[in-house]
């Protein structure tokens, strides 16, 4: 009897220590699971369109894919991946899409590195090229490239703040083409590994996470390069007002290198750019400034000609112009003048010239098979934002712009050949805008604007954040400078 309940005794221990083990292992199973799926919520993935083409050139180390079936392979250290209906063909062998190519190094797309994941994407013909990764190592490909990594650490933190801001606000902005963003300034630009820059790292690491919001939701963290001594109110570039993106009058000059420009239009290129927004105001006479904001900057200009006068915001009359030429809306029509004494003036530093050929374009239509590879150009990111307006502005450019991409000469260019010219050097001085003209006569063709800044001014200036930090002010301090009531928040 006593060696039956020893038994018992025993059998009884046996089964508290195997619950015991089976309690432990369970414990340790959702305790490794609790780590990853904390690890998956705090990775905030973002797709970025790098191309969409007939082919698409893939190369890396240690390449293997997946398709949309679930199916794994290896995958060769380059290949090329062409579209068939809607699977993907890398050499020669057919995958549903879209197809993962992963790697635990760098993976290369042309002639760019990139972390993280390729997403290949077939439809109508064309591969588009998705790169998949976390948002802070999407901020490395940015960062290096948006400013200048050189610059002192405080700046570069803000701007790591309001890159990351934007990025989240613009998650889906390119949902129909199966992305959230892309690689050009309608987006931010990005460059993959091909910028990195430890300066950047570390501005993006010790901001991890950190956004901009405005009563709990995503701040509008718009951003230029040399706003010209103080920001534009957003309601007087695109027409609707947010309250912390308003006129804000830098403190300290910002030493820019574009702090000063002056541009030659004719009267005949304004005349047209007026035509094409529906203002047609027949032999134009005279511009004027009808109407400035809290800094000095004109807001809106009046046009005055032969069939009468039409007024329009200097914003949409430097991008019908063109950015490049008036680089921002802080313009005068005269050289002369004292400064003005409320907005600190920037440093002056003169522009190496830039020579430009003037382009006879050549009108011709283009013809099915050009205008589909126009097409194919366009969504291959190979014009910026300014080269794509200005196409919609000027049908009549769209053949120069599809030779120029190919690296040929339309036959116009090879008729008329014209001589190179050089812009004139930059403005002297910029008057105080209450005293000097506020109108200017084209009677002789052509008008000079002489101008500060670049960018359409609205949020941080870099060049102004720049000389913020350099006088010591924190990233917080420059960011609560140029988008006020707004808060960092870590998200």
């Amino acid at each position: 009897m006593r060696t039956v309940i020893l038994a018992r005794r025993r059998l009884r221990r046996r089964r508290i220590s195997w619950n015991c083990c089976k309690k432990i292992a369970l414990a340790v199973f959702f305790f490794s699971l609790c780590l990853c799926l904390s690890a998956e919520a705090q990775a905030r993935w973002i797709r970025v369109g790098l191309m969409t083409a007939p082919s698409a050139p893939i190369s890396g180390r240690s390449l293997s894919g997946r398709d949309g079936g679930g199916r794994r392979f290896s995958l060769p250290a380059s290949f090329s991946a062409h579209a068939r209906g809607s699977n993907v063909v890398i050499q020669g062998k057919s995958y549903a899409s879209p197809v993962i190519v992963s790697s635990p190094h760098q993976i290369r797309c042309g002639k760019v590195s990139y972390e993280g994941e390729l997403v290949l994407r077939a439809r109508g013909g064309q591969v588009t090229v998705i790169n998949r990764l976390d948002v802070e190592k999407y901020l490395r490909g940015v960062l290096g490239y948006e400013i200048n990594p050189q610059w002192a650490m405080e700046v570069l933190k803000a701007q790591a703040v309001i890159s990351r801001t934007y990025a989240l606000a613009q998650m889906g902005r390119h949902e129909a083409s199966g992305y959230d963003v892309c690689t050009t300034d309608h987006c931010q630009v990005y460059r993959g590994t091909n910028v990195l820059h430890a300066s950047t790292d570390r501005a993006i690491a010790q901001t991890r996470g950190q956004v901009l919001t405005y009563r709990g939701d995503l701040a509008h963290t718009f951003f230029c390069s040399d706003s010209g001594g103080a920001t534009a109110d957003v309601g007087d570039v695109w027409g609707k007002r947010v309250p912390y993106l308003v006129v804000r009058k830098e403190p300290f000059p910002s030493g820019s290198p574009k702090a000063r420009w002056e541009v030659s239009l004719s009267a005949g290129e304004i005349q047209n750019a007026l035509a094409k927004k529906g203002k047609s105001v027949g032999a134009l006479s005279q511009i004027a400034i009808e109407r400035r904001d809290a800094a000095g900057r004109a807001a809106a200009l009046r046009f005055t000609g032969s069939a009468g006068s039409s007024v329009l915001s200097s914003a949409a009359f430097r991008t019908l112009i063109g950015a490049k030429k008036v680089r921002s809306t802080f313009f005068e029509f005269s050289p002369d003048g004292p400064r003005t004494t409320d907005v600190p003036d920037p440093v002056q530093r003169r522009e190496a010239p830039r020579t430009a050929r003037k382009i006879a374009f050549d009108p011709t239509p283009l013809t099915t098979a050009e205008d589909a590879q126009l097409k194919a150009l366009i969504e291959q990111k190979k014009f910026n934002v300014d080269e794509r307006l200005d196409m919609i502005l000027y049908p009549e450019r769209r053949r120069n712009y599809l030779y120029k991409a190919l690296g040929v000469e339309t036959p116009a260019m090879e008729r008329k050949r014209e001589p190179l010219e050089q812009p004139a050097e930059t403005a002297k001085s910029i008057p105080n805008p209450a005293r000097t003209a506020v109108s200017a006569s084209l009677a002789g063709g052509s008008v000079t604007l002489y101008g500060r800044g670049w960018g359409h001014g609205v949020g941080l200036s870099q060049w102004g954040a720049k000389a913020m930090a350099d006088r010591g002010w924190s990233a917080e301090n420059i960011l609560e400078f140029y988008y006020p009531g707004t808060t960092i928040q870590k998200r």
